[in-house]
C-alpha cells in the first residue's frame, strides 16, 4: 500500500483563522506537531507528530515511537513555534459545543480570547 499526501517542502504550520487541524492544511510535513485529539483514550491529549498519510488516515507518531492512525480532523495544529522548533498548543474548549479548538497566536496574545470555537462564531 503506498504512503501518499506527505510533503518536506516548506515549514512547519501554526494554527491560522482558516487552518486549525491537520485536514485543513494543503500541504502537510513529515514531523509536523500536532495536538490529539482521537479515538485512543490513552493517546487523547498528547503532543505527538505527523509521519504519514495512509488512505484516509494520518499516521501520528508519538514520543515513544508509537504509531496511530487518525481522522486529520483529530489533530489540532500548535499556536506557536519557536525558534528551536519546540511547538506551543493553546487549546480552549467551545464554551457552545465543547470541541476542543486551537488559539491562532493573534487570538492568544488579543485582549479577549475567543470563547467559541470557529463553527460556532459563524
Amino acid at each position: 500500500m503506498p504512503w501518499v499526501g506527505t510533503s518536506s517542502a516548506g515549514q512547519f504550520a501554526c494554527a491560522t483563522a482558516s487552518q486549525r487541524t491537520l485536514k485543513d492544511l494543503r500541504i502537510k510535513r513529515k514531523g509536523q506537531p500536532i495536538f490529539v485529539l482521537g479515538h485512543v483514550l490513552a493517546r487523547k491529549g498528547q503532543e505527538a507528530t505527523f509521519d504519514a498519510f495512509n488512505d484516509r488516515l494520518a499516521v501520528v507518531k508519538f514520543s515513544d515511537e508509537g504509531l496511530v492512525g487518525y481522522d486529520p480532523r483529530e489533530l489540532l495544529l500548535p499556536t506557536e513555534i519557536d525558534e528551536h522548533g519546540v511547538p506551543y498548543f493553546e487549546i480552549r474548549t467551545c464554551r457552545s459545543c465543547d470541541v476542543l479548538f486551537p488559539l491562532t497566536l493573534a487570538e492568544r496574545e488579543s485582549d479577549q480570547e475567543p470563547e467559541q470555537c470557529p463553527d460556532c462564531t459563524a
